[in-house]
């Protein structure tokens, strides 16, 4: 059972983390003063300037994703203790990320961090990220 979990899990994250990654095409593309910027979904402008002049890319052709901080990281984590309501039955079959260190000891459910990337975290005087 674990393995079928698993398997299905995996092909799951597979099939809704591939997004096809946009091209900016000429409505995206800034050419002012001889410098060229793309213009990405959330309106932050990358210029590419370089990428053309220098190796003769062109910037209409770029590829580029959902935009910086578009996935939101988790800043203050929320954590249940057992007994407490919403905590996972010791029978459960789920997958984590644990943490083991400076003292601390946490886990992080994969659930979670499929739709955050991140979650920083304080471990004693360490301040860590926890990314997947």
């Amino acid at each position: 059972m674990l393995k079928i979990s698993a398997i299905f899990l995996m092909t799951l994250l597979m099939i809704c983390g591939c997004t096809t990654p946009s091209t900016p095409g000429p409505e995206n593309v800034i050419r002012e003063d001889g410098r060229v910027w793309i213009v990405d979904r959330t309106g932050k402008r990358w210029e590419v300037t370089h990428a053309e002049q220098a190796y003769g890319m062109k910037a209409e052709e770029f590829q580029f994703g959902l935009g910086p901080n578009a996935i939101e990281p988790i800043l203050t984590p929320q954590y249940l203790d057992p007994g407490e309501s919403g905590f996972p039955q010791p029978a459960g079959t789920f997958l984590v990320i644990g943490v083991d260190m400076n003292g601390g000891q946490r886990a992080y459910p994969i659930s979670v961090l499929t739709r955050h990337e991140v979650a920083i975290e304080v471990f004693g005087s360490a301040h860590v990220a926890v990314a997947y």
